[in-house]
């Protein structure tokens, strides 16, 4: 319907869109409130009242990505992983998949909000949460010694997003990242299981 007026969900989705837009043609680094208003066809005070500053923007721009990456692990979870080494394979792909989907805004926003003082809670907050996802699901298969289950899986998550970010780079293929950072994982899980034993 032309001229009806967006919802306060509906225009902060669409800022979050022309945002993302912006990050994927350009770059973060070019990120202002100011542009993204002007992309998005309304006035700057929209874009300041949704967001009031540009790290406001980019928070909003990495929990939008981080939510899309759990959401699309714990549905594949639910319906494909009936065993360890098929939940390595989920998850990788899952993480793998949803970088590519989004494209290279992802390690861009991410380097952004690296570069802003008082940004780092919330990028360790994104890892570990990602890193309780994997832990819950390989522990439905094997059980990890009491206190090293999290820094494992914080390892396994660095290392995914490591081969994620060559793939959108252009020098290493999907399925081979899937495969490495499946492998990286079951060899993490089963090599700290056994030398619990």
């Amino acid at each position: 319907m032309a001229g009806r007026r967006l919802t306060r969900e509906q225009r902060r989705a669409q800022l979050l869109d022309t945002a993302l837009a912006i990050a994927r043609e350009e770059g973060a680094d070019v990120l202002t409130l100011a542009r993204v208003a002007e992309e998005a066809g309304v006035s700057k005070p929209v874009a300041y009242e949704h967001f009031a500053t540009r790290t406001g923007l980019l928070t909003a721009l990495y929990r939008r990505i981080d939510r899309q990456q759990t959401e699309a692990a714990t549905a594949a979870l639910d319906t494909q992983a009936h065993s360890l080494a098929e939940t390595a394979r989920v998850l990788a792909e899952a993480y793998v998949d949803c970088v590519l989907h989004i494209g290279r805004e992802f390690g861009t926003v991410t380097a952004a909000l690296s570069s802003i003082a008082g940004t780092e809670d919330l990028l360790r907050e994104g890892r570990e949460r990602y890193a309780e996802l994997y832990l819950r699901a390989v522990e439905r298969f094997v059980p990890l010694p009491e206190g090293e289950g999290m820094p494992l899986m914080l390892g396994v998550v660095g290392a995914t997003e490591a081969l994620a970010r060559e793939v959108t780079d252009h020098r290493l293929g999907r399925a081979e990242a899937v495969a490495v950072a499946s492998r990286i994982m079951l060899g993490a899980v089963i090599g700290a299981a056994e030398a619990a034993r």
